[in-house]
């Protein structure tokens, strides 16, 4: 690979997740829509994993089909979240810090991108130690619009500066991770199975390669 922009999903990519995501989703449901959440959590919860990987803001307006219930549900995902990684801690999946120090030999830049916001993406930062790792990381705010669009993609190599967008690796566990990617132009958009989504739906979303874990992208680069 003729690389000048490696960019990852967070969670279930780098970071373990082990159902964190989803019980987030259930709690916020749970806490902000008590009544239907009898009758539609099963519903929800399926939406939720279908379209893992996207803004979680944008998931929960497509549910609840108002932006105030949206906004309200989103931030008790949020606290929620926080407060299970508080509880269980957080770590990388093996073979990220591997991946990321060979990276940094080659001077390619690391790049972030995800479905949560920035305060919650900064929680889990701070708690992996990764500020000095990566070259910048993206939320769906900042970038325009979340996955599958490639908005936080494009913002990433205008902010890097970088000249060749096709020459990017773009690694993710879910759909819309690889409906961005395509969308943004990589060569090679790479799906790994440590998260949501299985080989079917990452092929079938436009993976050009699809490996168990980060671990085994160093074999591809």
């Amino acid at each position: 690979m003729n690389l000048e922009m490696a960019a990852f999903d967070v969670a279930g990519t780098t970071v373990k997740d082990d159902g964190i995501v989803v019980e987030a989703f259930k709690a916020a449901f749970e806490m902000t829509q008590p009544d239907l959440w009898p009758t539609k959590g099963d519903a929800w919860t399926q939406y939720a994993i279908d379209t893992m990987g996207q803004s979680k803001i944008e998931v929960f307006t497509a549910l609840l089909g108002d932006k105030e219930k949206a906004y309200q549900a989103n931030i008790a995902f949020e606290e929620a979240y926080v407060n299970e990684i508080a509880e269980q801690g957080v770590s990388p999946i093996p073979g990220t810090l591997e991946l990321f120090a060979h990276l940094q030999e080659q001077r390619i830049p690391i790049v972030l991108t995800t479905g949560f916001s920035r305060a919650t993406l900064n929680v889990l930062l701070t708690e992996l130690g990764w500020f000095d790792l990566i070259d910048l990381s993206v939320t769906p705010e900042e970038g325009g619009r979340g996955r599958p669009h490639p908005d936080m993609l494009q913002h990433a190599v205008t902010k890097l500066g970088i000249q060749n967008p096709q020459h990017s690796l773009v690694v993710g566990d879910t759909a819309s991770d690889m409906k961005a990617g395509i969308a943004f132009g990589a060569t090679d958009v790479v799906g790994v199975l440590s998260g949501a989504h299985s080989k079917e739906m990452l092929v079938d979303a436009g993976a050009t390669s699809v490996v168990n874990s980060v671990v085994d992208i160093l074999t591809l680069i």
